[in-house]
């Protein structure tokens, strides 16, 4: 039967280009759009976190200060000040091209593995503190997303692990000789979703545990003491806790808060009975002040900051590699340090602990904006030509062969 317009020829798959490149456009904008709207989103969830932690941080030291003869102010300006250095490292770091910020990686990861070495030798507190060691966790993740990327995500070989397991058991040992066992599983944590993210798959992840074991437990083993703290590590109720009263005074907290707390400034354990409950432990304020859906409001926050992420990290997948392995790294930083500083608050974690992100006073705040800086960049990545002709072909694609996409008559 001849075919007798051309309706009949358009209807069985020939499409005019300029059909193709106005729908590609459409598709292009509204990614586009899509990309704009969520870095505007995250952007926001940014500011808020900060800036309710800014007033949580004056609402649990303003009492401190004025005991201490200082204004009431005092650790509120000091935070401010932190913040401000943080928001400055925000802009450079979306000032810097992406070439720059590959070149930083590599060096940031070896001076963080010299200063670790500097504190384990002699004892210093340079990376091993809470308020500093954020810039240990970005570093890692740093350098395994432009390396994972660099061989395009896909693992082809067993020897193209040795240099990042061998980075990985080198940073661990030197956290491990400290016996600051939050931050070790902290890092552990990151690096095996770096290795996951890195296309290495459920074989390489269980092969770097595997590698990690053996001279962890070397570590461990070696004295005594290392032993007992592991052992008070994994069952917090062993032995004498130089942290029971805090943390018992931290619980009671909490629970006075019930449902909607007592409001900003009403808490009642500001006396000294929870130490530093500006710093690591301010959940336990919150919790008092703010109550349960306080809390519940922070971590939704915390949770939205991560889906934007991760969001982010799957849109651009196949374009920028790097930036991809970059934002599931951060996003998984931020929800895993809340996690361990809650652990740590209510005593499941007798180790150092590690501050709350957006919340804790102190310098901690400083990375925890420089690495939402770069997740704010990456949210802002928009799509390049090329993608632009994947999605073309994708489309005429799907047009020329109608089969195999009519899942709807299946």
């Amino acid at each position: 039967m001849a075919r007798t317009s051309y309706d009949d020829w358009n209807f069985m798959g020939e499409v005019h280009k300029e059909e193709l490149r106005a729908r590609s456009a459409r598709i292009a904008k509204a990614r586009q759009i899509n990309n704009q709207r969520n870095s505007f989103i995250f952007l926001c969830i940014v500011i808020l976190l900060t800036l309710m932690g800014l007033v949580c941080v004056y609402s649990a030291s303003f009492q401190d200060a004025v005991s201490k003869g200082l204004p009431h102010y005092y650790y509120l300006l000091r935070q401010g000040i932190y913040i401000a250095v943080g928001v400055v490292l925000m802009v450079l770091v979306n000032v810097l091209p992406e070439t720059a910020i590959k070149v930083l990686s590599p060096i940031m990861f070896f001076v963080s593995i010299i200063l670790l070495a500097v504190d384990t030798i002699w004892t210093n507190n340079l990376l091993m503190n809470p308020d500093t060691i954020g810039f240990l966790f970005l570093s890692g993740v740093m350098y395994m997303s432009l390396y994972f990327s660099g061989r395009g995500n896909k693992i082809e070989r067993a020897t193209q692990l040795i240099p990042p397991v061998l980075g990985c058991i080198l940073v661990l040992a030197l956290i491990l000789l400290r016996r600051n066992f939050s931050f070790a599983l902290m890092y552990l944590a990151l690096s095996v979703t770096m290795f996951a993210a890195g296309g290495v798959g459920f074989f390489g992840v269980v092969l770097l545990l595997l590698y990690v074991a053996v001279p962890v437990a070397c570590i461990i083993l070696s004295k005594s003491e290392r032993i007992l703290a592991v052992a008070r590590f994994l069952l917090p109720g062993l032995g004498a806790n130089p942290r029971t009263e805090t943390i018992m005074a931290a619980k009671s907290a909490i629970a006075s808060g019930s449902w909607f707390g007592k409001g900003l400034g009403g808490g009642v354990f500001k006396n000294g009975a929870i130490s530093d409950l500006a710093g690591k432990n301010i959940l336990a304020c919150i919790c008092e002040e703010l109550g349960f859906w306080g809390i519940v409001l922070i971590v939704l926050f915390i949770a939205f900051y991560a889906f934007v992420g991760y969001l982010a990290a799957k849109n651009i997948r196949r374009q920028n590699g790097f930036y991809s392995d970059l934002a599931i790294g951060i996003s998984t930083m931020v929800v895993w340090q809340f996690i361990l500083n809650l652990c740590w608050v209510l005593g499941l974690l007798n180790a150092e602990g590690l501050p709350m992100p957006f919340f804790s006073y102190g310098l901690g705040v400083i990375p925890i904006l420089l690495e939402s800086g770069l997740l704010y960049k990456i949210t802002r990545v928009k799509i390049d030509a090329d993608e632009k002709d994947k999605v073309m072909a994708s489309i005429q694609d799907e047009l020329m062969f109608p089969e195999r996409y009519d899942f709807e008559n299946r």
